[in-house]
């Protein structure tokens, strides 16, 4: 049976360098896999690849068995990151959930169009704020909408690009406590974006985890080692644990290092 996703040996050249190298990995169906990674390191433009934005120079990628030139859009849900919606922005939540509908826009809902929108704000528990302007939502709710919106065409695969930042730590706890649910009780696959392992750790499957030109894939516990992350950063990493969480460290480093997983014995590639 043919996986949710396959990447293999894609290469993306983008602004005079290579932001993706021979990166190959695959997504089961059903499997929620969070990717993380620093700043620059090629999370949202593997994204754009999967949602065929950008094609890359050389590799192939596959959504559901087939080429993403031909998958179609109706087998990827997409969630954006969190942004700025205009305070005085009077569409309501729910009109604006129905612009995922699967047909072009039409001044009246049919009944199939209802039970569609009624599922999806149930799934995505946002009936309690469904009505309400959405320029007066907080970020969690406006995401759970983008979220419901998403779900309107019943993809195979969900991607969410970093869809907790700019929320507070409550707020991204409850989303990406809905994603999980999403993927559990409709088996959609999800890839989630994050520079916060310790949250999707909770609920990922499998990390991928990306640095300029490296990456390794696998799970939290076997890749939490810091001979792996040093192999990946190729500078000396510390890692240290407290409680359920992951703290790392390196001297070398400009920025804090995010944790990541692999496989069992892994090689970073």
């Amino acid at each position: 049976m043919n996986d949710a996703i396959t990447l293999n040996n894609v290469n993306v050249h983008l602004g005079g360098e290579w932001i993706l190298r021979n990166l190959s990995f695959n997504v089961a169906f059903g499997e929620f896999m969070g990717i993380i990674g620093p700043n620059g390191a090629g999370k949202t433009t593997l994204l754009r690849v999967l949602l065929g934005m950008i094609q890359p120079q050389d590799g192939t990628v596959k959504v559901g068995g087939k080429n993403i030139k031909s998958a179609g859009s109706s087998l990827i849900g997409y969630v954006p990151q969190s942004r700025q919606i205009d305070p005085e922005t009077p569409i309501q939540g729910r009109d604006f959930v129905s612009f995922g509908l699967p047909h072009k826009y039409r001044p009246w809902l049919t009944k199939q169009d209802r039970i569609l929108l009624e599922e999806a704000l149930h799934l995505t528990d946002s009936e309690k704020y469904a009505d309400k302007p959405l320029g007066k939502l907080s970020g969690g709710e406006r995401q759970r909408l983008f979220l419901a919106q998403a779900l309107l065409r019943d993809p195979e695969v969900l991607l969410l690009d970093e869809p907790t930042s700019n929320l507070d730590p409550g707020a991204q706890e409850n989303l990406a406590s809905v994603v999980e649910r999403v993927n559990r009780e409709r088996g959609i696959s999800v890839v989630f974006v994050s520079h916060d392992v310790n949250l999707i750790s909770k609920y990922a499957h499998q990390i991928l985890y990306l640095t300029r030109e490296k990456y390794v894939k696998g799970t939290v516990e076997d890749v939490m080692q810091p001979e792996v992350l040093t192999k990946l950063y190729g500078v000396p990493v510390e890692v240290m644990r407290s409680g359920a969480k992951f703290l790392m460290s390196s001297p070398n480093l400009m920025e804090p290092v995010t944790p990541i997983c692999v496989h069992p014995h892994p090689e970073v590639s």
